[in-house]
């Protein structure tokens, strides 16, 4: 009987995980997560970004906001997730911001939330969740995955209490310079596309930054809502795979 033992080794992050090989045949269970360490390995030391681990039960998805080349200078934007706040990567050269979410693998929908505001739900003095406001302009996508290279994608609204479902990905920006909803497969959310003509819409480059930075000091309150996470996101993070080979006597 030949045991491995494969110990994934980031910062304070050491996860050990056992696998038994016996009578030359070793469960389809265990040979698919010691594959999937290994393409996460391979990726986490070839891509900019270094991702955490949480758990064999949840994939880790990568998410991309694109930009037009028209805009030099990529806006900052909020984004949040059942009770966090995610933290994101901009990348001024790829006119993109990148960001990942954490989903269980049981659970094969969420959904997308583009508004400049979103406000609590309050019952008895305690917040019980997050609604958008009556007049407050949105937009909101269901993404269902289907298999490995499709996600279904259904533009949709809210109830008539405008209660945000709690699956969804909130990203406070201005609706109305998003063109669509578009793309994905199994390791990446369906892109978020930005409308070409967004400076047109915004009227300049600059009017577009001072718009974005009065949604991030309205959002403040909302950060107190959110807690950060450990790390989603870390760059020039090091990461190591150390597979262990052992045979008893």
């Amino acid at each position: 009987m030949t045991n491995f033992v494969i110990v994934l080794q980031s910062g304070q992050y050491n996860k050990e995980i056992f696998y038994t090989k016996q009578g030359g045949k070793t469960m389809n269970k265990k040979i698919s997560n010691l594959l999937f360490l290994l393409f996460l390995a391979i990726t986490i030391h070839s891509n900019t970004l270094s991702w955490d681990v949480y758990s064999l039960d949840k994939n880790l998805f990568v998410g991309n906001i694109l930009f037009p080349q028209s805009v030099s200078i990529i806006p900052q934007i909020c984004l949040y997730q059942r009770g966090t706040k995610i933290q994101t990567e901009t990348d001024n050269s790829g006119k993109k911001i990148q960001f990942t979410v954490s989903e269980n693998k049981k659970h094969n929908k969420l959904h997308f939330l583009i508004t400049q505001y979103a406000q609590p739900k309050m019952e008895n003095n305690i917040v019980t969740g997050l609604k958008v406001g009556r007049k407050q302009n949105y937009k909101l996508f269901r993404l269902k995955f289907i298999n490995q290279n499709r996600w279904n994608i259904r533009e949709k609204k809210l109830e008539s209490e405008r209660i945000i479902p709690d699956d969804t990905l909130i990203i406070i920006f201005n609706p109305n310079y998003v063109e669509k909803v578009d793309g994905g497969n199994s390791f990446e959310l369906p892109k978020v596309l930005i409308k070409e003509n967004i400076l047109e819409l915004a009227g300049s480059e600059k009017k577009l930054h001072n718009e974005v930075n009065e949604l991030l000091m309205a959002s403040l309150d909302l950060n107190t809502l959110h807690i950060k996470p450990t790390s989603e996101i870390k760059s020039d993070h090091k990461k190591k795979l150390v597979i262990a080979m052992s045979t008893p006597e």
